[in-house]
């Protein structure tokens, strides 16, 4: 079958005939056509496929995977407790070991206690327990190497040789109301100043410690008089080469003696005395030599 276009089509309807179709019949079997092979074989229309509903559950989501508890870091770092060598202190200094100090709370030595001594925050150890009880003496019973830069520091200071600093560490601890370094207007021998000093270096706060920096001073100004000739203990002194003229004095003697001597070691002028709370002498520049015997230590007067 040909077809014409809409406008002119027609159809065939027998020799010679031609029979004008109208487009909207032909329109109407064209759907009726494709109505009919839509239906199904009992001439039904399928049923409509089901949309799943948009509101439907989907299926339960995963619960998140909570994060692991970080293991404790109590000085935050980065280096777990359990693994830090210094878990108190972020910057890993070099530090001592715990260990305990046997402490005498009486001259008697028949009360004691022991403290365990730890590292502070300031990296130093911490006496304060120690201090609390104000023990007279204490014993570390072990020796005791430099371990972090400040015990290394009061080791240096000190000027022992035997790498052993237990004898710091029980000065520090020790609060004894009878400590000679911190008696008043007590001076620190050359021997004393060191072992002072490495002290303080190890226990800066300690309870004497301002009683032991003035007995430093004392002790750094006597030795400046002794350099200079004009601080001197018993003994027989050129005058003007080992010793200066002047006067001086000394005290709490018992038995003192002294001369002063010309070149001939002849006596110029001497005392003696059983017992004096204060001897004074001036010793002249036209002196040869001073002697003097349990006088103690003699010094300029003031």
């Amino acid at each position: 079958m040909t077809f014409l276009p809409d406008s002119d089509r027609t159809r065939w309807a027998g020799p010679g005939l031609l029979r004008r179709r109208p487009a909207g019949l032909l329109l109407a079997a064209t759907l009726a056509t494709v109505g009919i092979s839509a239906c199904g074989d009992d001439g039904a229309a399928p049923a409509a496929r089901s949309t799943p509903s948009a509101t439907a559950a989907s299926p339960t989501a995963a619960s998140p995977t909570p994060s692991p508890t970080p293991p404790p870091d109590q000085d935050g770092d980065g280096i777990p407790d359990s693994s830090d060598t210094y878990p108190h202190d972020p910057k890993n200094i070099p530090q001592q070991e715990p260990f305990v100090l046997t402490c005498y709370l009486t001259d008697g030595f028949d009360e004691h206690r022991t403290f365990t001594i730890i590292t502070g925050k300031d990296g130093r150890p911490d006496f304060s327990e120690a201090w609390a009880a104000k023990p007279v003496s204490c014993d570390a019973d072990q020796e005791i190497r430099p371990v972090s830069p400040v015990e290394v520091a009061a080791y240096k200071t000190s000027g022992y040789d035997d790498s052993d600093i237990a004898v710091l560490y029980q000065m520090c601890a020790e609060v004894d109301a009878e400590d000679a370094y911190a008696e008043a207007g007590f001076a620190a021998s050359s021997e004393q100043i060191p072992e002072i000093n490495a002290a303080l270096t190890l226990c800066p706060a300690h309870p004497y410690a301002k009683k032991w920096r003035a007995a430093v001073r004392k002790g750094q100004a006597d030795a400046e008089l002794a350099a200079q000739g004009r601080l001197f203990p018993d003994g027989t002194y050129r005058v003007g080469k080992e010793i200066k003229p002047g006067t001086y004095v000394t005290t709490y003697v018992d038995g003192c003696y002294w001369e002063r001597q010309d070149r001939s070691g002849n006596t110029i002028d001497n005392y003696f005395t059983n017992g004096a709370r204060r001897v004074q002498v001036t010793i002249r520049s036209s002196d040869y030599a001073f002697h003097s015997e349990n006088c103690g230590e003699w010094r300029p007067a003031r």
